[in-house]
């Protein structure tokens, strides 16, 4: 790396401006001090209670997400990050934390969940009188430092559907930021600038790169998520935009561009005609950072449209294997699988596809991958999604399939009429499927839909997509 590892420590208690603005509603300023204040009474409300070692941060707001966040980590918790947040989050949230900090009016859950406006109150308020009583050891000795190795841990959706276990450290949050100046060196010399997010905070790109960049890197942030493109119309301001390929394809060019000086992207490929349309509206290019839960940022590259090439971080190595590649970098802790297939033009590459996901079916080894790819292949699918669904104690494959002639989708989901139409095209898709894959591979239960549920990423949700299969069809 170029530059000298980046503090979060230091990034809050180092000597700075402690009127300096770090976060912006729709109609209030947050200040440095205003800021570690907050920490401090949070954390040293949180530190009181040994029962919790774990703290689910469920919250959307991007100033509040950054107090409960680290004040868990200076009151010496864990803070976990579950990721999309639906309807079966907390089904299972006895088993990933003993407490629940939220501002998504979470209720009925297992473990003790607190609002965080009235939590943070309630702590303000006890850190208030801490600081009255004399005594031996001060409250803020808490915030002399912060471990490096403080464990931070996430959730995210494995093959089989069933959420999986990452196991992260500030240590490698503070070295991808500091990879960050390799995207742009020059953002805090830019006058009113403002980061602003099309994403939540609550997974690993957001945690980057709408939490960690603007804190480290002392660019103000707002606090809401943009939902809409034509919000984007209303900055007169120049911004940093924490964006997605979800986000990007919906972008109506029609609306004024405002002065975007970088747009990052992930969580999913960005289509070239999107990327293309994206920097003639605003002479950006669209910034993709290729990287996953597990290993955090890998690589980077500026998109206009025109098939670039991607660039490792200087953090990154990438080591020959015989079947592919492993990553060997500063921030992977210890991870070195890299789930797609890479192909090198000297330094730099292009991502060729994803290596097979691949299940155990009746003992015998199934490829997600191979199935979605031939259902694609047939003229009549769009899109497929290949997943493992349970019956009666019996894991089996369905598929999630989006047709290519949408008026035939809608008259199939039309439950009045549709039983012959979607017989005939499920015999069909089976009979097609025959030809390639051996019996148990082949989709038991088909599920015709008008679009992929997609989260903000652009990444596939799979709970949604295992609700389809609930009606035991």
């Amino acid at each position: 790396m170029k530059r000298n590892e980046l503090s979060l420590h230091e990034a809050l208690f180092g000597n700075y401006d402690k009127h300096k603005i770090v976060a912006y509603s729709k109609n209030k300023s947050f200040t440095h001090k205003d800021f570690t204040d907050s920490i401090k009474a949070l954390g040293l409300w949180l530190f009181q209670d040994n029962s919790v070692k774990n703290i689910a941060i469920c919250i959307e707001n991007a100033y509040s997400f950054s107090i409960a966040f680290i004040a868990a980590m200076y009151a010496r918790k864990t803070p976990v990050l579950l990721g999309n947040i639906t309807a079966h989050t907390f089904d299972d949230i006895k088993e990933k934390a003993d407490l629940v900090i939220s501002d998504l009016n979470i209720e009925g859950i297992a473990v003790p969940s607190y609002d965080f406006s009235k939590l943070l109150n309630k702590a303000e308020e006890f850190y208030t009188e801490q600081k009255s009583l004399e005594s031996e050891t001060e409250p803020d000795n808490l915030f002399s430092s912060l471990d490096e190795k403080s464990p931070i841990i996430f959730y995210t959706s494995g093959t089989t559907g069933k959420s999986k276990r990452v196991n992260k450290s500030l240590k490698s949050m503070q070295i991808d930021i500091t990879c960050s100046y390799e995207l742009s060196d020059s953002l805090e010399s830019i006058d009113n600038l403002k980061l602003i997010s099309t994403v939540p905070p609550y997974h690993m790109y957001g945690l980057t790169y709408r939490i960690f960049m603007p804190i480290l890197r002392h660019i103000p942030m707002t606090t809401y998520m943009i939902r809409f493109p034509e919000e984007l119309e209303n900055y007169t301001e120049s911004v940093a935009l924490i964006t997605s390929p979800a986000f990007v394809k919906r972008l109506d060019t029609h609306i004024k561009a405002p002065d975007i000086r970088l747009c990052l992207s992930a969580g999913s490929p960005m289509p070239d005609d999107a990327a293309l349309d994206f920097f003639r509206w605003s002479e950006c290019p669209v910034t993709e950072i290729y990287g996953s839960t597990e290993s955090n940022s890998m690589a980077h590259r500026d998109n206009r449209g025109d098939k670039p090439l991607f660039i490792p971080f200087s953090a990154v190595k990438f080591v020959k294997t015989e079947d592919g590649y492993k990553l060997d970098s500063l921030m992977s802790d210890g991870y070195d699988r890299i789930d797609d297939n890479l192909e090198f033009e000297g330094p730099y590459f292009r991502i060729t596809g994803r290596k097979d996901k691949i299940v155990k079916i009746e003992e015998n080894r199934v490829s997600l991958t191979q199935i979605e790819k031939l259902l694609k292949d047939n003229p009549l699918i769009k899109d497929a999604v290949a997943l493992v669904i349970t019956r009666n104690r019996r894991a089996c494959i369905g598929a999630v399939c989006v047709l290519n002639n949408e008026s035939i989708a809608q008259n199939i989901n039309n439950q009045n009429d549709a039983s012959f139409d979607r017989k005939s095209v499920v015999n069909a898709l089976k009979e097609y499927l025959k030809g390639y894959l051996p019996a148990v591979a082949i989709p038991r239960y088909f599920r015709i839909v008008e679009t992929i549920p997609v989260n903000h990423m652009g990444k596939r949700i799979t709970p949604l997509l295992e609700e389809l299969f609930n009606d035991k069809a």
